[in-house]
């Protein structure tokens, strides 16, 4: 039970997690690194087996609609892509990897980016990219990304968390970075104030989808052992995952377990806006619910 970012021993942390956002019904264990924090499935999840983890109903992958939480997302992934512009140049050469439905890399088309690819591991989105003038490539980027350019930019939005080995993926990335390119990642904080109050029904942990969660200190070692120049931190906000997280404690009750729909409850965007002055909080300690994290090539 070594960890595969610093080799320290692991410790069990959770024992038995189910799946409460799409009942997907597999008991996962989660053991912790002793030195580096890093939170990790034990055993790892078969290959073979992961795609039983992403149901149809699975919301990063549903087409983009004119719901109320279709329009909201709309609305975080171009704010987001606002956001990121900071980091870019107009001719940068972005990639994306793990798209899910598009909803990101169409955002940063409209902002007047063209110069964009995106990889995943499902072609469900790829005829709307295409059409979009997005290059595309569906492949498995823990044994290599297919495309033969480099890249300024390579975006992990919410992605290196599913993989079994996100150090490869991570190497990987570093060796499609032009000189000074930066890989830009999101992924959820094991440091954040809802892991410690909520614990097994925090919604980093996405159970069993989640299968490596990291903070602060464990990717700043990844980084240097993938030779990235220098690692910086900034703050996210995200209130959906107080909610979720509130969502999975109460789905595990007899009494207030209820129907979802694409592994969401009725009262989801109302808990989510509830939430909004604690997630601001948040950004200001510097202690959020996800990581924005940027290595340097």
């Amino acid at each position: 039970m070594s960890c595969i970012v610093c080799n320290s021993n692991q410790e069990l942390k959770f024992q038995g997690l189910k799946d409460w956002e799409y009942e997907t019904y597999t008991p996962i264990d989660f053991y912790q690194c002793s030195n580096c924090g890093l939170l990790s499935q034990k055993p790892l999840p078969r290959t073979e087996e992961i795609h039983s983890f992403y149901p149809t109903e699975y919301r990063n992958y549903l087409p983009i609609g004119s719901g109320i939480f279709s329009q909201l997302k709309k609305i975080k992934f171009r704010n987001q892509a606002q956001k990121l512009s900071k980091f870019f140049k107009q001719d940068s050469r972005i990639l994306e990897i793990g798209y899910g439905n598009g909803e990101l890399l169409l955002a940063f088309k409209d902002l007047g980016y063209h110069n964009l690819y995106g990889c995943d591991f499902s072609n469900d989105a790829t005829e709307r990219l295409t059409q979009n003038g997005i290059h595309i490539q569906v492949a498995n980027v823990e044994q290599e990304i297919p495309f033969k350019k480099e890249f300024d930019i390579i975006l992990l939005n919410n992605v290196i968390e599913h993989f079994l080995d996100p150090v490869a993926v991570i190497k990987n990335c570093y060796s499609k970075l032009k000189p000074g390119g930066q890989l830009i990642l999101f992924t959820p904080n094991t440091r954040a104030m809802e892991f410690k109050i909520f614990g097994k029904y925090w919604a980093g942990l996405h159970v069993p989808r989640h299968i490596h969660l990291f903070n602060k200190h464990n990717l700043e070692i990844m980084a240097h052992h993938c030779q990235f120049s220098s690692i910086k931190f900034y703050t996210d906000l995200d209130p959906a995952q107080w909610a979720i997280s509130v969502q999975n404690l109460l789905q595990d009750s007899k009494a207030f377990h209820s129907k979802l729909r694409n592994g969401m409850s009725f009262y989801m965007v109302p808990l989510s806006i509830i939430f909004i002055p604690i997630a601001l909080l948040q950004r200001l300690t510097g202690n959020s619910t996800g990581i924005l994290a940027v290595l340097k090539k």
